[in-house]
């Protein structure tokens, strides 16, 4: 059976959600690779990805959503203090420590390990599963929209 190519949202032109600066050295806007495969999970019958409550990722409709607080942005500033490889050594994971604790994150298209000791800021949403499980029903997927490099 033939899978149907997933044609990507466009990407909502007017939003408020602006590039912060010249700093910005990640915005998912231009990871298409990533949104296509976001997308393909969201409309595929399987357990994985975000729900569709707010429209296909980057979509009108979702950028939409976040500029009215249906989808909450939020952000966390920190120093990227590690970068080990993941448990199976083919992924690296971005430990950044900030003021209110420590995030991990898998690192970014595009990240460069000589990125750790830099302080940062990410922007980010936290979206709720296509399919919820009984032993952690509080579990949300988050979604990294924007790094930016801080002083």
């Amino acid at each position: 059976m033939a899978s149907e190519k997933v044609i990507l949202p466009h990407f909502h032109k007017n939003s408020s959600f602006e590039l912060k600066s010249e700093c910005v050295i990640y915005d998912i806007r231009g990871d298409s690779a990533l949104i296509e495969e976001m997308c393909e999970a969201q409309l595929s019958k399987g357990p994985w990805g975000v729900t569709l409550d707010h429209g296909l990722v980057c979509s009108d409709t979702w950028w939409s959503a976040l500029e009215t607080g249906q989808v909450k942005l939020e952000t966390f500033s920190g120093k990227i203090k590690s970068v080990p490889a993941g448990i199976l050594g083919d992924t690296l994971e971005v430990h950044i420590e900030g003021a209110n604790g420590t995030q991990r994150w898998l690192a970014w298209r595009g990240f460069e390990p000589v990125l750790n000791g830099k302080n940062v800021c990410i922007s980010y949403v936290q979206m709720q599963p296509k399919t919820q499980t009984s032993f952690r029903p509080d579990f949300f997927i988050r979604v990294l929209l924007q790094v930016e490099l801080i002083s």
